[in-house]
């Protein structure tokens, strides 16, 4: 009896982690099918990149790169330099800026306090569709194809209100970046304006 009722908990335990083995080869599965579309949404429209990008097209590529700072300056809040960060090599950074340059030694403590802000700010980026896999190549490239402001906006001027208004923003991409990358800017602004809203800063910060 006892042979019985230990086989019958060893086929449950086994069916429960052939059940989670295939929930998380079913969400694999689905990122790289989103990768995978991404990609081929970028090398199609890579074809027809500008080549001397106008203010409204930097402006697309301002506000990917101001979420990838955003992202950044959050997690490392404790570095004003933020030169050779990467939202690809956070993980890589996390584990450099914890460890003493000489001795070598690990600030456990530090590196769990990085770990964890990037974790939650991941979490809640995550509720608006951001995905680690996807959009940090996507802002990357959205960079390199349109550029950033080769000039901030006046002071208080009536350019530095438009490119502070999401509504404004929003507008933009609809009407200057084509069909297919609208969707994963629109998430890149959704995803600086909940920043913003958090900090209580404005939308682009110089």
């Amino acid at each position: 009896m006892m042979d019985l009722e230990e086989t019958v908990f060893t086929l449950q335990y086994k069916c429960e982690q052939l059940w989670q083995e295939n929930n998380q080869l079913k969400a694999m599965l689905g990122v790289v099918r989103e990768n995978q579309d991404l990609k081929a949404k970028m090398q199609s429209f890579s074809h027809d990149t500008l080549k001397d990008p106008t203010a409204p097209d930097r402006l697309l590529g301002e506000v990917a790169y101001q979420l990838d700072r955003r992202i950044l300056s959050y997690i490392f809040q404790g570095h004003k330099r933020l030169y050779g960060f990467t939202l690809l090599n956070i993980p890589d950074k996390i584990i450099e800026v914890s460890q003493h340059p000489l001795t070598g030694k690990v600030d456990e403590g530090y590196r769990l306090h990085l770990s964890q802000r990037y974790a939650e700010l991941m979490e809640t980026l995550n509720k608006f569709g951001y995905k680690t896999t996807l959009h940090p190549q996507f802002s990357e490239f959205i960079v390199n194809t349109y550029g950033i402001l080769k000039e901030r906006p006046g002071e208080n001027s009536a350019q530095e209100m438009d490119y502070n208004n999401p509504e404004f923003l929003g507008k933009l991409i609809m009407t200057t970046a084509p069909r297919k990358l609208h969707k994963d800017l629109l998430l890149i602004l959704t995803c600086l304006c909940n920043m913003a809203e958090t900090d209580r800063k404005p939308l682009l910060l110089w």
